[in-house]
């Protein structure tokens, strides 16, 4: 089996990196998610929380964070890097675990007034997956933060399309009632803690001796997570106008 990974594409070995490391990294947050889902927690709201406005429409931002997290898969072409890369992005979620675990927090949520419009009907679906919880810090942000910072330093271009779209995705968690703006914050700083602790002195060393071009896959090769999100929203509008519909999705405090 080894071998056979071996002799795979370099990328194609990214991918199937990055798919096992989802897999490991996912049930950090789902497991907690699921058993505490019901459980009261606190409130982080503030002033600026009060201001935000729920936008539904923001859900392509939301949904965005689920092939983006695949930025450094398409960018980092360098093994040495990439399995620092994987450590880091484990470390955001196990750093963020006994906050959910021993400091629930919770996020009143509108309800979803109909589900004939797409974007309400996104938000739902989300809302119906994803209970209220494991607010802080948000790995949403962090996941994000994470993914672009790793790829800021190897290929500006890629970086630059990063940060565009981290920024989306931490607006996108606020208008959506997903997460207080003190989550968002917090899932940036374990983002950028924990590039720094395990995947910046790798980059710089390895800087060091090699051209920046022979560490990565060429700026577009990262335009794959873009056709990525396409098919993913492709795919959330075929079901949407196959009827797809939930119970309804009611205020919760």
């Amino acid at each position: 089996m080894v071998q056979t990974f071996r002799r795979l594409p370099l990328l194609s070995q990214n991918i199937l990196l990055g798919l096992m490391t989802m897999a490991i990294g996912m049930p950090i947050y789902t497991v907690p998610n699921i058993l505490f889902g019901e459980r009261p927690g606190m409130s982080l709201a503030t002033f600026l929380d009060d201001m935000v406005p729920f936008a539904p429409w923001t859900i392509l931002g939301y949904a965005l964070v689920y092939v983006f997290i695949f930025l450094p898969v398409f960018t980092i072409r360098h093994r040495p890097i990439f399995v620092r890369m994987i450590m880091g992005f484990l470390l955001c979620s196990f750093i963020a675990l006994p906050f959910f675990i021993f400091m629930p927090v919770r996020m009143p949520r509108p309800g979803i007034p109909t589900q004939e419009s797409l974007f309400y009907w996104g938000v739902a679906f989300n809302y119906v997956l994803d209970k209220p919880v494991n607010c802080f810090p948000s790995l949403h942000v962090a996941n994000a933060v994470f993914a672009t910072v790793c790829c800021i330093k190897l290929s500006p271009r890629v970086g630059l399309w990063g940060i565009i779209g981290s920024l989306f995705i931490a607006i996108s968690t606020a208008t959506l009632r997903q997460h207080f703006i003190a989550d968002v914050v917090a899932g940036a700083a374990i983002a950028i803690t924990s590039y720094f602790l395990v995947v910046h002195g790798s980059i710089k060393k390895y800087l060091l001796t090699e051209p920046a071009e022979a560490l990565i896959f060429p700026p577009r090769t990262a335009l794959w997570v873009f056709y990525l999100y396409l098919i993913f929203l492709g795919i959330c509008a075929v079901l949407f106008f196959a009827g797809l519909r939930f119970p309804p999705v009611l205020p919760t405090n």
